[in-house]
């Protein structure tokens, strides 16, 4: 088998792998970070913290594959639309991962110390700035390596997409092998380009570690 001849077919499945990962991490993010805020100790309402408690208790407690089958093909079926797979995908992903960011981050702000919160208001912070400019910067700081390995989770989570036809990775290797009917040497390259996703996020988390034991001390 000539692989440079399916290159291109590999290459635009890594790329839908990355944009798919970048979108659905930054939409996990932004919603962990919210509920990590309104569900941490310094702002805990029963309300708001049992809809947290049972939005990352169905997150973390359904596989994301059957997360991923229920978005595809029961939710659709349910409200009588049609959505596509992409957005189908994108958002089963960020749900799932969404969960465990939430948990994350909610730990990371219990651990800036009561006082700081204090010291913020005293000064004449409002509660946005002291978020923004005192509390959020230290928590990532503290959380960078637990929310960096759950986005490397994440990343590898795509490949689960191919069993609704997104042509991802794994997917356009999938129907690679299915012409040549010869699997070995594609999936030992998908592996391999997996490996270097994962050497490229490795390499990012020691940065900004460093940076961020720059920005603790």
């Amino acid at each position: 088998m000539d692989l440079l001849l399916y290159t291109p077919f590999l290459a635009k499945g890594a790329f839908i792998t990355c944009i798919v990962w970048l979108i659905a991490g930054f939409l996990s993010i932004m919603i962990g970070t919210i509920m990590g805020i309104i569900s941490c100790r310094h702002f805990a309402r029963k309300s708001l913290t049992a809809m947290v408690r049972a939005y990352t208790f169905i997150a973390k407690g359904i596989p994301a594959y059957v997360q991923i089958l229920i978005a595809y093909f029961v939710i659709p079926s349910m409200l009588g639309i049609n959505i596509p797979g992409f957005i189908t995908a994108v958002l089963a992903l960020a749900f799932c991962s969404s969960g465990y960011v939430t948990e994350i981050i909610r730990a990371g702000i219990n651990t800036v110390p009561r006082g700081q919160w204090d010291a913020s208001f005293v000064l004449g912070y409002s509660l946005r700035a002291t978020l923004a400019r005192i509390i959020l910067p230290q928590t990532f700081a503290n959380i960078l390596p637990s929310l960096l390995g759950e986005l490397e989770q994440l990343l590898k989570s795509t490949s689960l997409l191919a069993t609704i036809g997104i042509t991802e990775l794994t997917r356009s290797g999938m129907n690679i092998i299915s012409r040549e009917l010869n699997p070995i040497p594609i999936y030992l390259t998908i592996a391999g380009i997996y490996l270097i996703f994962s050497a490229v996020l490795q390499s990012i988390t020691i940065y900004l570690e460093k940076r961020a034991h720059g920005y603790r001390r």
